[in-house]
């Protein structure tokens, strides 16, 4: 009985964890809309970040340090001095911040900063950032930059790319969607469910009609796994009349590239030369919840009989109905358990897990 409890308070911690050190990606660059605050949580934390007229993002911490109000909700963008800052929603014509946290109080610059500031990079049109550490000192919470444990993602040279491609860039292709929402479960219970090629053959049954699958080519090098996921289409009466069907091949190949905790790369080879994108981010907003998101790309435009098709539109169901089933599934996922049944095609989501258990990074 010692052994059991033992073993499920582990798991329960283990499923907590927050991964401090790893790059965490929040978005891309175009999303960010000029002179208009939004809040972020990373890490347990609330941020608002913005983008000012030159371009630049910016991000602090989201409580004011005068009355405690919420900055990213109903603050807005002024200039002084030439310069854009961010004026409070409750004081806004006496305290307002620039983005390197220095503080405009009734009109006077402070000499140092006042405000935490969130450090990001913008790499590839992606907006990255490690964090911040805060602690409790004396009746003060104070913070720290967190010190990468593993670098930011490079996914230009990832495997299986269509021999037309050399590199995959995103920023050089046509962007086609973005999807983000809060997931009420654990970080870790979301990495298995993107490693589980399984579920593809369950949750996914009748929306990508697949009948079976298999898992060929699965390397690991650190926290970058690689595999390709083969999907075998159904052939009974349901998956012929299915409207999505035209849309589904009779063995669909995807491609995965994960650089563990934060990131998902998704390739697929549509036609010959023809390259589907689908990056999929995620970073933990507390232990119990976890912000993904999905941007999706194509190295071509639809043409006039695409659209006459209604190929769009059939496309953009076909997607929001496969995201909509697995934030759904994930949701309704208990975020600790005792695994005690195991599949043939478990072996990428193990590896995930196991990586993310021995964490030691430290």
């Amino acid at each position: 009985m010692k052994v059991e409890n033992k073993t499920q308070i582990n798991t329960q911690t283990e499923t907590l964890q927050m991964y401090e050190g790893a790059p965490w990606c929040l978005g891309r660059y175009e999303s960010f809309v000029i002179n208009k605050p939004q809040l972020i949580t990373l890490l347990g934390h609330d941020y608002v970040i913005w983008k000012d007229k030159e371009g630049n993002l910016n991000a602090l911490d989201n409580i004011c340090p005068h009355a405690g109000a919420n900055l990213a909700n109903g603050g807005y963008i002024v200039d002084f001095q030439g310069k854009s800052c961010l004026a409070c929603p409750y004081h806004g014509n006496k305290v307002q911040f620039f983005g390197d946290g220095k503080a405009i109080i009734e009109g006077n610059i402070s000499r140092k900063p006042i405000q935490s500031v969130l450090p990001l990079k913008v790499i590839d049109g992606l907006v990255w950032t490690y964090g911040l550490h805060w602690e409790e000192k004396q009746g003060e919470l104070l913070s720290e930059p967190i010190q990468p444990k593993i670098p930011i993602p490079d996914y230009a040279d990832i495997p299986f790319l269509p021999k037309y491609h050399s590199q995959l860039r995103v920023n050089k292709l046509n962007h086609i969607y973005s999807f983000t929402e809060s997931v009420h479960n654990n970080i870790l219970r979301f990495l298995w469910n993107a490693h589980d090629g399984e579920h593809f053959a369950g949750i996914h049954r009748d929306s990508m009609l697949t009948n079976d699958i298999k898992i060929d080519n699965l390397t690991q090098k650190d926290n970058h796994i690689s595999w390709q996921l083969f999907l075998n289409k159904r052939n009974d009466k349901y998956a012929k009349k299915n409207k999505m069907s035209p849309l589904v091949n009779d063995v669909m190949v995807q491609c995965f590239n994960t650089f563990l905790p934060s990131l998902v790369v998704l390739t697929n080879e549509i036609a010959q030369g023809q390259l589907f994108v689908a990056i999929g981010y995620l970073y933990p907003e507390s232990p119990t919840k976890t912000r993904f998101s999905l941007d999706g790309y194509f190295n071509f435009e639809y043409t006039w009989w695409h659209k006459l098709l209604r190929l769009p539109q059939l496309g953009n169901q076909f997607r929001d109905k496969i995201i909509g089933e697995d934030v759904s599934i994930v949701n309704n996922i208990y975020p600790s358990f005792n695994k005690k049944i195991s599949l043939k095609n478990d072996t990428p989501a193990e590896l995930a897990i196991n990586f993310l258990k021995n964490w030691k990074y430290e």
